[in-house]
């Protein structure tokens, strides 16, 4: 039986492999090369929220990748570029068009901790896949 949101009335899903993956269980094996090495699912969209909390964004691959980079090579600004191909791969995977404006906010946001970006790229992603689904 699904866990539903209080505040919404949706059933809750998983923004991270942690929910299915607990501790002290392996992963199921991976079905496909581009499936997650932690729970088997595929890997495009499902670290992609909704988040409930900070932790779930901060145990996305995307982030882990960013603050992995950042314990070796650690400096001010360091995580901004590894933000911004987050920010832009998820615009470019729901084929948004991007202006000059557009790309200076996006620099602006990446400039934000990697949890917060991973957030807005979820919105991103989880947005262009709800407009597939409802698409006659």
């Amino acid at each position: 039986m699904p866990i539903i949101n209080p505040g919404s009335g949706r059933a809750l899903t998983p923004a991270a492999c942690e929910s299915f993956v607990r501790p002290g269980q392996v992963a199921p094996d991976r079905p496909a090369p581009d499936a997650c090495m932690r729970c088997g699912r595929a890997e495009s969209g499902h670290h992609a929220g909704p988040f409930e909390t900070e932790r779930q964004a901060l145990g996305t691959p995307a982030v882990r990748a960013v603050y992995t980079a950042f314990e070796a090579a650690p400096g001010p600004g360091r995580m901004q570029p590894p933000n911004l191909v987050m920010l832009r791969a998820a615009c470019e995977g729901a084929d948004v068009e991007l202006g000059a404006y557009d790309l200076r906010i996006l620099a602006w946001l990446a400039g934000w901790e990697p949890q917060v970006c991973a957030v807005v790229a979820g919105l991103i992603t989880r947005a262009r896949s709800h407009g597939e689904a409802v698409r006659p």
